[in-house]
């Protein structure tokens, strides 16, 4: 029976009298519409339940649905309090941010497995308790996990780390945690554990965090009919609505996690040329994509269409996407000296002959096989689950990303001064914390890097 999604505060949810007549509801999959307007024999006659009882809970639950819905009064905008934001733990991702994470919405994280996604979420945890004098909120957090159990271990190395969270109190006592192993459990969770959380713990309870929202979505909900996509996407709707209310019942900040899918580039050209109101038209700007992926995707139609010469259309193309710098840079150092151990310079080059890779001293490595040769930057695919009907609820996109950029030693010109044989000395890891979209800031992004503190950016 759906009296959870229809009435969530019913009284009648909580009546033991009326257990088996609920369970007998969902066996049959009796709705609340069909209890409203379907005659008490026929629905007694349909869950072999006693018309009495029937009779009885028809009249509850329309006393109830009338108190709940037809009778309730709209709340005014100067009733309602306004968000507040509290500080991430990190003075440069709040400037970012617009101030902070804000309360009485949705604040979505995502990006690819490993950019620190649960990292940030960790800190923001211990960061809701800091005092109002320090950018918190002096609240308690409920953190629901999908994907595991939480880390408390690191949990208390990050509070360790910063004599702010030693010295005001922050602990993991403050945080209720529990975690949900599939879809039904996670709709419980939401629908009935959490609610009950909140009611009894009002106005202490300042974060909402769900790590992540999709886990299980999108692996038990299927789509392979239309019916079945609009039903999701029913679904979906219903369950940010949900967490919406919560955040503006309870001012509290709900944040979640996000995984990433993938946007391959068609296969076929469209006879109907794009528009600037058509979503395919403006994704790139909702998920983070580079500007010049933008462009690539828009006009990859256009030069198919276009430039019936494949080699053409191919240039055309390319001309678009920009040189990936990082790989020509070190492109051009490896050549510097693997051009000097040729050579034979110096003892010193014959040293480091033996230490670099062996096609290194190779007159002409095979092309397919170098892996420095020039090549454009990457195109990118990655899109949030869940899709438009999600992201029209949320108030702030994060992405959070991670690149491999030219090392140090590349850049100061120093890979002669290299005895390692490793290549991978000469990347180091760009982490990214990026604002897509907020009702609060603008645009932004800044570096930053993981350490046992948490999530701190790198200064200049």
């Amino acid at each position: 029976m759906d009296l959870y999604d229809e009435l969530p505060r019913s009284e009648l949810l909580h009546l033991e009298e009326f257990t088996a007549l609920l369970e007998a509801s969902r066996q049959y999959q009796v709705s609340v519409l069909e209890f409203l307007t379907v005659s008490a024999r026929e629905l007694a006659r349909l869950l072999q339940r006693s018309i009495n009882e029937v009779i009885k809970f028809q009249g509850l639950l329309s006393a109830d649905f009338e108190k709940q819905l037809l009778h309730s009064k709209p709340k005014l905008v100067k009733q309602c309090r306004e968000p507040k934001p509290f500080s991430s733990a990190d003075v440069e991702i709040d400037r970012v941010l617009g101030g902070g994470i804000f309360t009485h919405g949705i604040t979505e994280i995502y990006g690819e497995s490993s950019t620190g996604k649960s990292q940030f979420l960790l800190q923001l945890s211990l960061a809701v308790q800091l005092p109002c004098s320090m950018g918190g909120l002096e609240g308690k957090c409920v953190y629901i996990t999908t994907e595991g159990d939480l880390p408390t271990q690191r949990l208390q190395d990050m509070i360790a780390s910063r004599h702010e969270f030693k010295e005001n109190g922050v602990t993991q006592d403050n945080i209720f945690t529990v975690s949900c192993n599939d879809l039904v459990s996670q709709e419980h969770i939401l629908d009935v554990q959490l609610p009950i959380l909140l009611e009894q713990n009002k106005d202490t309870i300042k974060l909402v965090i769900i790590d992540s929202i999709s886990h299980h979505i999108r692996v038990e909900l299927r789509s392979n009919s239309f019916r079945e996509s609009q039903d999701n996407k029913f679904y979906i709707d219903r369950l940010a609505e949900r967490l919406l209310e919560m955040a503006n019942k309870y001012s509290l900040a709900i944040v979640v996690a996000n995984q990433v899918g993938d946007k391959p580039l068609p296969d076929r050209v469209s006879s109907a040329p794009q528009q600037i109101e058509d979503y395919e038209y403006q994704i790139g700007w909702m998920v983070g994509w580079k500007d010049s992926t933008i462009l690539f995707r828009q006009k990859l139609n256009e030069s198919r269409s276009g430039l019936p010469n494949s080699a053409e259309a191919t240039n055309y193309l390319d001309n678009i996407l920009s040189d990936d710098e990082d790989a020509y840079l070190i492109e051009q150092e490896w050549n510097k000296v693997s051009k000097s151990i040729k050579n034979g310079n110096s003892g010193q080059d014959q040293a480091h002959k033996r230490k670099l890779p062996d096609n290194a001293t190779k007159k002409e490595p095979p092309k397919e096989n170098n892996h420095f040769k020039r090549r454009k930057r990457k195109i990118d695919q990655h899109v949030p689950n869940l899709g438009l009907t999600w992201a029209n609820h949320i108030s702030t996109r994060i992405l959070l990303s991670k690149v491999y950029k030219a090392s140090q030693l590349i850049k100061r010109g120093e890979l002669h001064l290299y005895k390692g044989s490793d290549p991978s000395a000469f990347w180091q890891v760009r982490r990214t914390i990026k604002v897509i979209f907020s009702a609060y800031a603008e645009q932004g992004q800044t570096s930053f890097a993981i350490s046992r503190r948490g999530i701190e950016t790198l200064t200049a």
